[in-house]
């Protein structure tokens, strides 16, 4: 049996997903329903709210070197 790593997703990450047509940022992100609220990255047209994570495709893979630049920005925004 394989293990699937599933991705997390964050704010600002660029996304479509299988529901609805488009590409999307996420504003917002639900850890305890697993869901996200969406954003076209037009900025026009409604949030979707409550997409859940396993309808995401992202747009680009994050990398080492992106997930260390993002650590650093988190830990330091407040």
């Amino acid at each position: 049996m394989g293990y699937e790593k599933i991705r997390v997703p964050r704010k600002h990450d660029r996304v479509t997903t299988l529901v609805h047509h488009g590409v999307f940022a996420v504003v917002a992100v639900d850890n305890e329903s697993k869901t996200v609220a969406l954003q076209t990255v037009t900025g026009d047209g409604p949030v979707l709210q409550g997409v859940p994570w396993t309808t995401l495709q992202y747009m680009d893979e994050e990398d080492v070197s992106q997930a260390a630049a993002r650590i650093v920005r988190e830990a330091t925004e407040n």
